[in-house]
């Protein structure tokens, strides 16, 4: 088969079926590839903004506690502080009613347990508090990522 150079010169500017298909099947999986990224990334931003909330609600009463220091939580160690109920699991609140801490809206996600223990050591008085945060089982926006998150520490009487 024989082609004329006026045949050649308007081919030459034309892409074929099969070129076109191929590019499209290429811009097809290359979209497919990006969009899985995106939705693994989005992923990754709610577990992680998950764990940090978890991180905050244990960490609050913590703070709180070490502030009021080992006497005054030994005092109350039979029925809690303001809204900190001991051994009992509880519902967190966007904003505490004793309290008044304002806490975001998706804490309200979580429940939260706090154990308060006595140690009498020396003559050394001091309290083992221990925070556990999980999500309510029924009400998981973010998915099963986080089981339980647990946080504790010692505080010291002073003499």
């Amino acid at each position: 088969m024989n082609y004329s150079a006026s045949d050649m010169k308007s081919r030459r500017g034309a892409f074929s079926f099969v070129e076109v298909m191929l590019a499209a099947m290429i811009l097809g999986l290359l979209a497919i590839y990006v969009f899985t990224m995106i939705s693994e990334s989005s992923r990754g931003t709610a577990n992680t903004y998950q764990q940090y909330l978890a991180e905050q609600i244990a960490r609050e009463p913590l703070e709180v506690f070490r502030f009021l220091g080992c006497q005054k939580v030994l005092a109350e160690i039979s029925h809690g502080i303001a809204d900190y109920k001991f051994n009992e699991w509880q519902k967190i609140e966007s904003v505490s009613a004793a309290t008044g801490i304002e806490r975001p809206e998706d804490a309200t996600f979580f429940e939260r347990k706090i154990i308060v223990t006595a140690i009498n050591k020396d003559d050394i008085k001091a309290i083992l508090v221990q925070i556990s945060v999980r999500p309510i089982r029924n009400n998981r926006p973010f998915g099963p990522s986080l089981d339980q998150l647990t946080r504790s520490t010692i505080i010291v009487g002073q003499p």
